[in-house]
């Protein structure tokens, strides 16, 4: 049961009246208190059930599971996030550095503001692995973690070139950072047309030009200084990359600790979880102790889950009726706590 927390909550189209937002099945715009700022999301399905989890990819956010929470059964509770400094949610203080494990550690904050003696965790790549290995550093406190097109930590074999990259990469968006804080700059500026081709490119064509507004519409901003523009919002420190690797000994380990029901799909046409080597290694360690694993390819692109959702339409669902005892009943007193967001 979830204790009476200050979550703020309103609807992507002004709602009038909160409790419109607890009767809707459509999704309800939340905002959780973090000592930086707050954590933005999107709450879909009933609001007196422990929701499960769900986290986007690298520069993404949680508008990438807009067209997929729909078709998914209407009685299960999904609670999509925007990791820090994506979408809408707080960007960290500047002079900080996105730690690989700063996901890890949302997680955490999330089970405990809501008082869950255990979470069921989804998520798109980064999100996926970031639910993986919250997984693995807390086996006891996790229901199940479904995974779509992404997995354990992925290894860069240039290690130490890595680092000295991430450091000056780092140095010169923090600056950009500090630059655009003081309101006289602002980052460059296009026309709607032109971000959505910048991000169909960017993404290599992974995400449809005509899915690409799902997840812009929470990653830009409207220029100031040139009306009718828009730059991207989302924190340039992001594209740092990580510091450090993990050493292969901790993620041999980390797999042998996965001893929850998982389901983990890998696109046909995604060339993310290209560690072959590695992830085939994990896969066998996984599934030789832990007999609820499920691994399965599928077809599409890296965001499948945003291109074709349907492809997912039977296969997620399946997965959680068999756990779906794990889907607490909650106390909609806790929701009395809820203010509507202007």
């Amino acid at each position: 049961m979830l204790r009476k927390l200050p979550l703020l909550c309103a609807n992507l189209k002004e709602i009038n009246k909160v409790s419109t937002c607890f009767a809707s099945s459509a999704a309800c715009e939340v905002r959780i208190p973090v000592p930086w700022g707050h954590i933005a999301g999107k709450w879909w399905g009933p609001k007196d059930k422990a929701p499960i989890f769900t986290f986007h990819g690298w520069q993404d956010n949680c508008g990438s599971f807009d067209l997929l929470m729909p078709i998914l059964p209407k009685h299960l509770s999904f609670l999509t996030v925007d990791f820090p400094g994506h979408g809408f949610s707080s960007k960290i203080p500047p002079g900080l550095f996105y730690h690989n494990l700063n996901g890890v550690m949302l997680i955490r904050r999330l089970q405990t503001y809501f008082n869950l003696e255990k979470v069921s965790l989804m998520g798109h790549s980064l999100g996926a692995i970031t639910s993986y290995t919250y997984g693995g550093f807390y086996p006891q406190s996790v229901n199940f973690v479904i995974c779509i097109d992404g997995l354990s930590p992925l290894i860069n074999p240039k290690r130490l070139d890595r680092v000295t990259e991430s450091i000056d990469a780092f140095l010169k968006y923090d600056q950009q950072v500090v630059n655009n804080l003081s309101g006289k700059v602002e980052p460059p500026a296009y026309s709607m047309e032109t971000m959505i081709e910048m991000m169909h490119k960017g993404t290599r064509g992974s995400v449809d030009k005509d899915k690409c507004k799902y997840i812009i519409t929470r990653n830009i901003k409207e220029s100031k200084l040139k009306p009718g523009l828009f730059y991207f919002d989302r924190d340039p420190r992001l594209k740092s990359g990580p510091l450090m690797n993990w050493p292969m000994e901790d993620l041999l380990e980390h797999a042998n600790r996965i001893n929850f029901p998982i389901l983990a799909t890998k696109a046909e046409s995604s060339p993310v979880l290209s560690n072959h080597g590695i992830i085939k290694t994990v896969r066998e360690i996984i599934s030789k102790q832990n007999p609820t694993a499920e691994f399965l390819a599928v077809a599409g692109k890296h965001h499948g889950h945003l291109n074709t959702p349907e492809i997912f339409a039977d296969i997620i669902p399946k997965f959680i009726a068999k756990y779906e005892n794990t889907q607490k009943d909650m106390d909609l007193k806790y929701f009395e706590a809820i203010k509507h967001v202007e």
